[in-house]
């Protein structure tokens, strides 16, 4: 199964042969939540990033689960190890990447982001529903399968040998150290060595991302040589995945999100920060 999906390969009927998974997540840098009057994709059910697709043990915004804790999760919510997986956001391209890379860190097989989301949707004149569905619990395996997510340790060896090259998703002035961040107690600036890739500039009008070849050219332009690992971060490890999953359709082999993200680094002073303040 590809990683992306788009709306012109599939039509609405074909939608009863997957299991419709929509990334639910409030906005943290506008502060825009989910509006259910914006309606769903039919059969869609709700992966609440903010509730228990996150562990709120920790302190950190959207950390990862237990791989335990998500298969429970999952099995709750209808989704077996075999279930193929369409997920989608409403924004167009902005949670769903992170749901994707929580099921391949699961190693499920078969799952897709729709490109585009529901803007790309319903341009397509496909119809929505008012209500989410729900599925019979089922039970579901963990097959853990390690590299998709990394800690600071990771972020701290890339620093020191620069492999993996880092790159940073948030926008430029929160990089450069002179936009604030919107999360209180952060500093601003980023990992020394770090590239700046803001998600937005992988989007094509803020929804989908480009096709492969101006991916390619992008990071080509960048000076990002993307045959060599990479890290991924952002502001709390969700975009990161939008630059991730750009850098795999790319052609990138070795891709590892940093969880945490500058939700952990930047509040963290042992941990180095550079600032481009020119």
């Amino acid at each position: 199964m590809s990683r992306l999906i788009s709306v012109n390969d599939i039509k609405p009927d074909d939608l009863s042969s997957y299991v419709v998974l929509f990334a639910s997540m409030t906005n943290p840098v506008t502060g825009k939540a989910d509006d259910p009057n914006e309606g769903f994709l039919p059969g869609a059910i709700k992966f609440d990033l903010d509730g228990e697709g996150s562990d709120h043990s920790s302190a950190l915004p959207h950390t990862l689960p237990a791989p335990e804790s998500l298969a429970v999760l999952l099995g709750q919510l209808g989704v077996s190890n075999h279930s193929n997986i369409i997920v989608y956001d409403n924004l167009g391209m902005f949670s769903a990447p992170r749901l994707w890379w929580m099921l391949k860190s699961l190693g499920h097989k078969n799952v897709a982001v729709l490109n585009g989301g529901l803007p790309a949707w319903k341009v397509a004149g496909y119809p929505v529903t008012s209500t989410l569905s729900s599925r019979p619990p089922v039970s579901y395996q963990p097959v853990v399968t390690t590299g998709w997510f990394c800690n600071s340790d990771a972020v701290l060896k890339a620093i020191e040998v620069a492999t993996p090259l880092i790159l940073d998703a948030r926008s430029a002035g929160r990089f450069n150290g002179i936009a604030p961040e919107p999360r209180e107690g952060l500093r601003s600036g980023h990992m020394p060595g770090a590239f700046n890739v803001p998600f937005n500039d992988l989007l094509d009008v803020g929804l989908a991302l480009k096709p492969v070849s101006t991916l390619k050219q992008f990071f080509k332009e960048q000076g990002i040589d993307i045959s060599q690992p990479l890290l991924c971060s952002c502001g709390s490890g969700v975009t990161a995945c939008i630059v991730g999953l750009a850098a795999l359709e790319a052609g990138a082999k070795s891709v590892t999100v940093y969880d945490g993200s500058w939700s952990e680094w930047g509040g963290e002073h042992a941990f180095p920060v550079e600032t481009c303040n020119a």
